[in-house]
């Protein structure tokens, strides 16, 4: 199964989601929690590396924005509360109500000084990143890695990478070898061939209409 198929079922909650604000020309980054168990988990580093990928692309698009990580949770009595809620949103995600009406994040999640905030979980969950209203604005979870799987480092890093994408506003489309596609049948073999899949024309023009430069 392709890895973007994973996102499928919170296709429509991130289409209904609505647009990401792109503030004031002082206040142009995206800052970035990230809650792991262990400083020593792997997907820090291809964390920082989708971080990196994301800056260097919307440099190339024109886009006067920056993701930049503000804070590392490491092993607190937060996490509990935030995987729970992160098992919650991937086993419902898109039959869950928006707005006031869907469930309400955890003190630990809520508390949190940032933009997005991301649990690398403990948990085989479907990765997600689920809006929220008011502070932060996404809360983003990710599997564990699979080390019996050859590549999936590769993959879960433009899984990360495709997360982070629903953050800046991006959508899901049906383009294959792309980014922010899913579901895809052909993006298995792109794995292979890319090292970052890609992100289509309309994917740019939408970055450069939201944070277009002042």
């Amino acid at each position: 199964m392709p890895w973007l198929r994973t996102c499928v079922a919170l296709a429509a909650a991130l289409a209904l989601a609505g647009s990401v604000s792109a503030g004031s020309a002082e206040d142009r980054t995206r800052r970035l929690v990230i809650v792991v168990d262990s400083e020593d988990d792997p997907r820090l580093a291809l964390t920082r590396e989708a971080i990196a990928f994301w800056n260097r692309t919307l440099d190339e698009v024109g886009v006067d924005l920056e993701v930049r990580q503000v804070e590392l949770v490491v092993t607190s009595t937060q996490a509990r509360a935030i995987e729970t809620f992160a098992r919650f949103v991937s086993q419902r995600g898109g039959r869950m109500p928006k707005g006031t009406n869907g469930p309400t994040p955890p003190e630990a999640l809520a508390g949190l000084d940032g933009d997005v905030v991301m649990l690398l979980s403990r948990q085989q969950l479907l990765p997600f990143a689920w809006p929220l209203l008011g502070t932060p604005d996404y809360f983003v979870a990710i599997r564990q890695l699979e080390r019996r799987r050859p590549g999936d480092e590769r993959v879960l890093r433009n899984v990360i990478a495709h997360e982070l994408g629903h953050t800046l506003g991006l959508s899901h489309h049906r383009t294959s070898f792309t980014l922010m596609c899913a579901p895809c049948s052909s993006v298995a073999a792109a794995d292979e061939a890319l090292e970052w899949l890609p992100l289509t024309e309309l994917d740019r023009t939408r970055l450069r209409e939201r944070y277009a430069r002042e």
